[in-house]
């Protein structure tokens, strides 16, 4: 019994059952799409990352707009995830997707923690700010899936995130974990701060999207999430697409347009 409770402690201290069923990246090659700019940047800890700057279709090269800042899901890289925000940039914002470490084109990681999506995020943050296409005075954050964490995570730490929306995103790490494994799951995984958390701090307008047949997360995610971002006394709403599954809640249009009204509210503000 000693050795299995030290081997458990061991596997949650190091967080390698989060590393090895959390996260799923492909180093699989792809090419840019015609409509993105290849992006290079560097995180705190001196890792170089890749993503993609998508101009607001409407835009002339260098006009300053809005943008949003994508951070993605577990699997694949940013060629499997564009599609989840490609109708923000049809509705007039500049995109920026990204890879984070050991995904896509970023530099290679073996083991994977949340703490380094938290870090590869505020770096892509500060990328996107610095451009000077960019209205760093409306700035959204949309994070989908495993990249609600990190989207509520950083929209609590850096003010100029101006609102934050989710997309089938978890409450926690160990909730989710005990849904496809219950009792041993949340077991496996460290506890830490959770999405729930994140969304008690926020003070910007929270969208939390989800669908009601969403086979990854259950919806019931979404209810707990705006109860903690009431908490919060921030502005938050919860839209839930009928029909909608993990990957194809965008293929709905009261998905898209949810979210495209949510950050024309608030990014498109009269000056």
């Amino acid at each position: 019994m000693g050795i299995a409770l030290a081997l458990l402690a061991a596997v949650r201290w190091t967080h390698l059952a989060e590393s090895l069923t959390f996260y799923f990246p492909s180093r699989a090659s792809f090419l840019t799409p015609a409509a993105a700019e290849d992006v290079t940047f560097t995180t705190r800890d001196g890792l170089r990352l890749h993503g993609w700057f998508v101009r607001a279709t409407d835009a002339q090269p260098g006009e300053k707009r809005p943008a949003i800042l994508h951070t993605h899901g577990n699997a694949g890289s940013i060629a499997d995830h564009l599609a989840f925000s490609a109708h923000l940039a049809s509705a007039g914002f500049h995109v920026f997707i990204f890879d984070y470490r050991g995904y896509g084109k970023s530099d290679p990681r073996r083991l994977i923690t949340r703490h380094d999506l938290m870090l590869d995020t505020h770096a892509a943050l500060d990328a996107l700010v610095a451009r000077d296409d960019v209205d760093r005075e409306n700035i959204g954050m949309y994070g989908v899936s495993l990249g609600g964490a990190p989207a509520l995570a950083v929209t609590s730490r850096r003010p100029v995130v101006q609102a934050v929306c989710t997309v089938n995103a978890f409450a926690s790490f160990p909730r989710i974990a005990h849904d496809v494994l219950p009792v041993l799951g949340p077991l496996l995984i460290p506890t830490g701060e959770s999405n729930l958390d994140a969304a008690e701090q926020l003070r910007v307008p929270y969208l939390i999207v989800h669908g009601d047949s969403d086979e990854i997360i259950p919806v019931d995610h979404a209810r707990q999430l705006e109860t903690a971002a009431a908490k919060s006394g921030t502005r938050v709403q919860r839209t839930i697409i009928a029909g909608g599954d993990h990957n194809g809640i965008m293929d709905h249009a009261t998905a898209r347009d949810a979210t495209v009204e949510f950050f024309r509210q608030h990014l498109l503000r009269a000056p």
